[in-house]
Parts: structure tokens; C-alpha cells; sequence
């Protein structure tokens, strides 16, 4: 991997990290990003190395089978939740798992992360259910990539949640709606009966979605809302500011 290639994604995977670890009060997960030339990723812990002589921002590199090809810190357990999206799914650009408390509280409550705003609408009709899987076995990430589908979202129970984007914003920005969202609906439960934004709806949204400005058009072809909300929180994480929380 060249380079400048490398260092532009490792600052992308440290922004991704400080937005997740904010948002999510969690340290527990993997940010990773598929590299140029598609037959590699890498991949970052959320959270910072127990060997004083690892760098907290080392950054491994694997080939599509799993098997580490650069980096100092020890290959994740759920190695397997990344190599097997990237090996099946060919437009996904990043894979990443953490432990959301929120959606994780919601569906061991046997609720459903469905879209009740404007941007959960990528969740479709809702976010698929897997039973515990843990992706230090092959077969398990396997079963995750199965049961996600054509969704962006894979909620596994007692565990975590597995999403994925075309891009490490995209797939950033997934990560904090489905938090955010499940925030949402456990906050209106009992008040009244949840309504989700309907398909319809859904599709006319995602149709015009940032279509105004020429420079959001731009945007939106190279990633869409995501991008620009990426831009915002990134903004502030360079300006060692932070943002209210739902």
C-alpha cells in the first residue's frame, strides 16, 4: 500500500474511533477499512494497546484470509467478522463491529431497531437479529454476513452489532444511527406505539436525499449525507471540541 494511501485511511480509522468511543461510552470493537487494492484491510482496536511499546494508533493490515500482514498488536479474536464481509460483499469499504449499550439493551428487551427518523431510513424495515455469534470462528462470520443480507446492520444478541458502509464514513455514521435510534425507541416505549417511517417514504427520501447544493451533490457521490455529517464531527474532533449526545 503506498504511503500517502495509508496515512489518509489511518487518519480516517482515528477520527472513526474518537466519534465512536464518544457516542458510545464503549471501548470494546474494531475499525476497519478495505485498502486500495481490495485485497487487503486494515484494522484498528477502539481501544489502546496493554503493551507500552505498541503505538496507541498501531494499525493492522490483513490479506482476505485473515492472516496479518503488517502491524505490531495481536490479531483480533473476531477476525472473521471483517475477512468475511470483505470476501463476499464487494462494495462494502468498511466493516465495524462494537458494542452498542443501547441497541444492545433494546433487543435483549426482543425489540427491533426499526426506522423511526429520517436517518435510520438505511436500516430498511428493520435491523436483522442474529443469535450469539462471535467471530473468532469462521463459521460465525459466515452466519453474520448471511443474516445481515442486503442490510447495513446486524444486531447480535448479548453481544454486539456489525455494520458495514461503502466508505468508513458511511459505514461510521451506520454505527452512531443505530445507537442513536435505539436511544430513541426506548425512550418513546411505553408512551405511545412506535410508527416507522414507511418503505415508501423511505425510498422517496434516499432518491433526493443532499441533492441541493452542487457541493452536497458532489458529495453525495462520493458518499452521500454520511459524508457530510462525517465532515461535521470530524471538523470538531480536529478542534478537540465535542458535540451534545442524544
Amino acid at each position: 500500500m503506498k504511503e500517502e494511501d495509508f496515512s489518509r485511511l489511518k487518519e480516517k480509522m482515528a477520527i472513526a474511533i474518537t466519534i465512536l468511543t464518544y457516542e458510545l461510552a464503549d471501548m470494546w470493537g474494531h475499525v476497519s477499512v478495505r485498502g486500495p487494492d481490495s485485497k487487503h484491510f486494515l484494522l484498528r482496536h477502539l481501544r489502546p494497546p496493554g503493551d507500552e511499546s505498541v503505538p496507541p494508533d498501531d494499525v493492522l493490515e490483513f490479506d482476505l484470509g485473515g492472516k496479518r500482514t503488517s502491524g505490531r498488536r495481536e490479531r483480533p479474536d473476531e477476525i472473521f467478522f471483517y475477512v468475511c464481509p470483505y470476501r463476499v460483499k464487494k462494495e462494502v469499504g468498511s466493516v465495524i463491529h462494537c458494542h452498542p449499550p443501547m441497541a444492545l439493551a433494546l433487543t435483549a428487551a426482543g425489540q427491533k431497531i426499526i426506522p423511526i427518523h429520517q436517518d435510520s431510513v438505511n436500516f430498511g424495515k428493520h435491523v436483522p437479529v442474529a443469535p450469539w455469534l462471535y467471530g473468532y470462528w469462521r463459521d460465525h462470520g459466515e452466519k453474520a454476513v448471511k443474516l445481515m443480507g442486503d442490510n447495513c446492520a446486524l444486531m447480535i444478541m448479548g453481544h454486539g452489532a456489525l455494520v458495514v458502509g461503502k466508505t468508513i464514513e458511511e459505514a461510521c455514521m451506520n454505527m452512531v444511527h443505530l445507537e442513536r435510534t435505539a436511544k430513541m425507541i426506548l425512550q418513546a416505549r411505553g408512551s405511545a406505539k412506535l410508527r416507522s417511517i414507511s418503505p415508501s417514504v423511505a425510498k422517496r427520501l434516499l432518491s433526493v436525499a443532499g441533492s441541493g447544493a452542487k457541493e452536497t451533490r458532489r458529495e453525495r457521490r462520493s458518499g452521500g449525507p454520511a459524508l457530510l455529517e462525517w465532515s461535521y464531527y470530524e471538523s470538531m474532533v480536529k478542534r478537540g471540541e465535542r458535540w451534545s449526545r442524544l
